[in-house]
């Protein structure tokens, strides 16, 4: 017997379209040179998994990197949408943007097979949901020091067999990233109207070290949504 899913959204993650259009027809931005991402991820832990750790001093959970693939996928999408966005140019800009993703609670179906799948056998009868949940923190210089944004959003992936055929037109990993690009161009136009407001004046290069991993996430180098295509 198989089991279906489908996969939902949620959060206050979408640029409005003014100021979308505003951002993407402003001429006079002072775009920034680099842009590094980093993704870390506190993976899915089953609940039956910490029988027997004791409730006086748990272990702490640990961020791991997020799969290269994954963290590549997030970088080049992040490019893309800045640079439409008018706020990055490695030609001609200056400074640089750190975007950190943290993600919690994310799982992979191997992990899931191994334990949730098998320990809640009622998803048959009873729907049974995995959320999780995300946040985008962007760090950019500014004329007064560092600046940031946050956003945050969920996404929700539900199991019954009922809603198999549902699969192909909900599939988690596509949710996923459509939250993330919605995630990115409500993140584009905070950090424009952070720039923009009256008196910030031009950015600055950042001069100290970065503070987020770099590039591919493993510490090397390296209301209406607007998406772009893949």
């Amino acid at each position: 017997m198989g089991s279906g899913c489908a996969s939902f959204n949620s959060g206050d993650v979408l640029a409005s379209r003014t100021e979308l259009r505003r951002m993407i027809s402003d001429r006079d931005i002072q775009p920034f040179a680099e842009v590094r991402v980093a993704w870390n991820n506190f993976p899915y832990k089953n609940p039956t998994d910490t029988i027997g750790e004791g409730a006086i001093n748990p272990p702490k959970p640990r961020p791991v990197p997020a799969a290269i693939k994954d963290a590549a996928w997030l970088t080049k999408r992040a490019k893309a949408i800045f640079s439409e966005a008018g706020l990055y140019d490695a030609e001609r800009g200056s400074g640089t943007l750190r975007i950190s993703l943290t993600s919690y609670g994310r799982w992979t179906y191997g992990e899931i097979f191994r334990s949730f799948l098998v320990d809640t056998g009622y998803i048959f009868l009873i729907p049974a949901s995995l959320r999780v949940n995300y946040q985008l923190v962007v760090e950019y210089p500014g004329p007064g020091g560092k600046a940031a944004v946050e956003e945050i959003g969920r996404n929700k992936t539900t199991f019954h067999a009922l809603i198999f055929p549902l699969y192909p037109l909900f599939s988690p990993g596509a949710k996923e990233r459509s939250l993330l690009k919605n995630m990115l161009w409500k993140a584009a136009t905070d950090v424009y109207a952070g720039i923009k407001r009256p008196g910030a004046g031009k950015h600055e290069p950042s001069g100290g070290p970065a503070s987020l991993n770099d590039g591919d996430g493993t510490g090397k180098d390296s209301s209406e949504t607007v998406e772009t295509d893949d």
